[in-house]
């Protein structure tokens, strides 16, 4: 809380009947909170940013469907992640801030903090890693920079919000440890070291109670421990119970129109399960933001729209990364090019859902290079293709010296609101690269997507370079990494694996489940693959370079003995013919015994630009997380660590141990024989009880007779005949909005209305739903009168 503004708020809230104060805790409409003039507190506007701004005009935001002004598309999180450059994600917070400052805009709804648990969620391109140390230290930086224009920045969605499949109702068991050390980290170093302004609150359930109404993790955790004094914001349509969010510490439910849960807190007033200082607390707060907004601003940032585009374009090609290369790339002067497949002309740059940015200007590869042959290959909607197509593009790459075929992962396929049923692209893009590779065998693969794919024709090509969603500019920075301009430098934030089923959670995440058991505990990506010696695609940390760099002289220094101010120190030095950047990564690996652990946790990185023949000193600050565990408090575990310095966790070029003085923990008994002692394979419900320390509850399935508010009209609907009728109707509705009924943006909006649990329908529908008709309505669907009671 902006303590220049602390007379002023506590003056206008003071002014504020019961009534307007329970107003003031739900949003006016989609974008903004309420204003009351008379007792100087201002409306505050929020938009959606992570990758670039998604600001609609007051008007054309009806249930947030309307258009967006036009604003620079950044790449993706997961492409900005690739770059594990710090200071360029500070970069593009700054410039969004900007624009966002320029537009009246207080908050952006960004970054999304969220560890990739699985590599099938809908929503991975929208996160940056499946390491905590990578997201957080990104994350901060990105947050620092937006703030620096004087917007604030809201980062998302807190927490464990790792699956699409019901979302809005999905129960996620965790154990404490698991919850700190993986999906509680990054959060609580980027609210430590950024302060953001606003925490959005997740829509799932944490052990059984709903983020929004969590008051372990939004009071216990997020305020008192941490400090967090900001505001709470729900995600759009999760607010569960309004009274126990207030006693949570959850200010601010989006978005408004409803009224029915003002009622809801006026009740729990009335019975006194809900305290008036509670709700007071939540006014000052989210007053105190919305005045500091309104008194700066004056003076907003000029927005350079070209330097933005400029810094949208560095990002992606840093983002690049090089998978596989047998010396086609860069392409040699003069060479012929063949360019295949409709993603070179109409690209796959951004993700779907609520972050689809309204860019100003896309450019594809086939506008930057008309001179290259062109096949259309696909359909670039679908990824379908037919004989004529592979026909056509078959005799382009024969004619070429190189061809380039450009495919990925449609948004039909990877958007918000969905998951992937798996890691595989469109067949029709998979038989079209391997019927060019056979025609061309110096055949190049970009990638145009935000999460892990399986390459089945990896070793049949010459090159794969893996593009992300990169954004406006995205077509300009893989030009230039493909001709040589530019020297690839990404490496991977998650790891690839062969196939989605060896991830370690796969069995108990995702559809049909309406409880995620986080069995795998802190188990998690490269923590698993490492530890478990299971093979994989391509490792976390992975990436070439058209140069090489070598490692020596590693010193250790123990900083105070106890994990706090350890550093690694080594020399990199560009031993090829051409300049580039490399990212030198420090990993460690535990003493054995005590509390089970991974095999090696990411504890620091730096990425170094070298000249050729260049060397530097690289003096990497090692996390002091990698030394503890979470045993009721953080508690440095001593004893002699392995310090692991190299290109990525399978790329290891200098080793060193580290001695490390704390506690030693012993395993507890009901965790010896289990699977975290010896990870393989996949953990079972006894193993995972045992980590609880408690029974895993009962996953409820609902049919007629059992549906509650988490159950959606869309699954009512398929034994209510009147459910059916209401989904069928609000389908229709949704898909008016759009020409193409197709659209991935269509899908997610029918998902998070008709396909959204039915609490969370109500409080998206802006009063169009009541609380009573709904009530009804699930009356109807469990064979009851519409006005049953009990």
């Amino acid at each position: 809380m902006d303590p220049r503004y602390a007379d002023a708020t506590q003056e206008g809230v003071a002014k504020l009947s019961r009534e307007q104060l329970l107003d003031l805790g739900v949003g006016a409409d989609f974008w903004r909170t309420r204003a009351y003039p008379e007792a100087g507190i201002p409306a505050l506007t929020v938009s959606d940013g992570p990758n670039g701004l998604r600001y609609q005009k007051p008007g054309n935001d009806v249930r947030g469907a309307g258009p967006a002004e036009p604003a620079t598309c950044f790449p993706g999180l997961a492409t900005v992640a690739a770059t594990w450059d710090a200071e360029l994600a500070g970069q593009m917070g700054r410039a969004i801030g900007c624009e966002a400052r320029s537009l009246g805009v207080g908050v952006v709804l960004g970054p999304g903090l969220n560890i990739k648990r699985s590599p099938l969620c809908g929503r991975n391109f929208e996160y940056f890693s499946e390491d905590p140390l990578l997201a957080g230290t990104l994350g901060a930086s990105y947050v620092r920079g937006v703030q620096s224009t004087g917007a604030g920045s809201c980062i998302k969605h807190f927490a464990v919000n790792n699956q699409e499949y019901k979302r809005f109702s999905n129960d996620c068991v965790v154990d404490e440890r698991t919850l700190r050390e993986i999906y509680l980290r990054a959060f609580e170093m980027v609210v430590r070291e950024a302060k953001p302004q606003m925490v959005m609150s997740a829509y799932v359930m944490l052990n059984g109670v709903y983020c929004s109404d969590n008051g372990h993790l939004l009071r216990d955790i997020l305020r008192d421990e941490w400090g967090f004094d900001g505001v709470v914001v729900t995600d759009w349509g999760g607010m569960h119970d309004r009274a126990a969010a207030y006693e949570a510490g959850c200010d601010l439910a989006m978005p408004g129109g409803g009224r029915h849960l003002q009622r809801q807190a006026a009740a729990a007033l009335d019975a006194g399960t809900l305290r008036e200082e509670r709700v007071r607390e939540s006014a000052r707060r989210l007053t105190a933001l919305a005045i500091s907004h309104a008194n700066d601003a004056q003076g907003a940032p000029a927005v350079d729209v070209a330097e933005n585009r400029a810094v949208a374009r560095r990002v992606a090609a840093e983002g690049h990364v090089l998978l596989a290369n047998r010396g086609v790339l860069p392409l040699a002067a003069g060479a012929s090019v063949a360019l295949v497949g409709q993603m070179a002309d109409k690209p796959r740059y951004q993700g779907g859902g609520s972050s689809h940015v309204n860019a100003r200007r896309v450019s594809s590869i086939r506008q930057l290079r008309p001179s290259w042959a062109y096949a259309a290959g696909y359909d670039a909607r679908t990824g379908a293709t037919t004989d004529a197509l592979v026909a056509e593009a078959v005799r382009t790459a024969r004619g070429a010296d190189v061809a380039v075929v450009v495919c990925g992962l449609p948004e039909t396929v990877e958007s918000e609101g969905y998951d992937r049923p798996d890691m595989r692209l469109p067949e029709g893009m998979n038989r079209l690269v391997k019927a060019v590779a056979a025609a061309n065998p110096n055949t190049v693969v970009v990638l145009q997507c935000g999460s892990p794919v399986e390459l089945p024709w990896e070793k049949d090509v010459a090159a794969v370079l893996y593009a992300g969603l990169g954004g406006e500019a995205g077509a300009e920075a893989t030009v230039d990494v493909l001709e040589g301009t530019v020297n690839p430098s990404g490496r991977l934030p998650e790891t690839w694996p062969l196939t989605a089923d060896d991830a370690p959670c796969m069995g108990w995440w995702g559809n049909p489940h309406r409880q995620s058991q986080y069995r795998e505990g802190v188990f998690v990506g490269y923590r698993y693959y490492q530890t478990a010696g299971v093979p994989v695609a391509h490792c976390f940390g992975f990436g070439l370079s058209y140069t090489s760099f070598s490692y020596a002289n590693l010193d250790l220094d123990p900083g105070d003995g106890r994990g706090h101010g350890a550093t690694a120190s080594f020399d990199v030095t560009n031993t090829g013919a051409v300049a580039g950047a490399e990212v030198a990564q420090v990993y460690v690996g535990a003493p054995e015994g005590g509390l089970p652990r991974p095999a090696r946790v990411l504890a620091g990185f730096a990425r170094v630009g070298l000249a050729p023949g260049q060397t530097k000193r690289v003096s990497v600050t090692l996390d002091p997380a990698a030394f503890a565990v979470w045993d009721g408090a953080w508690k440095t575990i001593g004893g002699r660590y392995q310090v692991l310095v190299g290109a990525s966790v399978e790329d290891v070029r200098l080793t060193g141990v580290l001695a490390v003085s704390g506690k030693g923990i012993a395993r507890p008994g009901r965790l010896s024989g289990t699977w975290y002692v010896a990870p393989h394979g996949k953990p079972d419900r006894r193993d995972f009880e045992a980590l609880l320390g408690r029974p895993v509850p009962p996953e409820a399935h609902h049919a007629r007779g059992t549906y509650d508010e988490t159950d959606s009209l869309l699954e009512m609907g398929e034994t209510s005949g009147v459910c059916r009728f209401i989904a069928g109707q609000i389908k229709a509705a949704v898909e008016r909005g759009y020409k193409d009924k197709t659209d991935p943006q269509c899908r997610m909006s029918i998902m998070s209305s008709a396909g959204c649990a039915l609490f969370g329908l109500v409080n998206c529908s802006g009063g169009a739903l009541p609380a009573g008709m709904a009530r009804a309505l699930l009356n109807v669907a469990n064979g009851r009168a519409p006005w049953h009671k009990g």
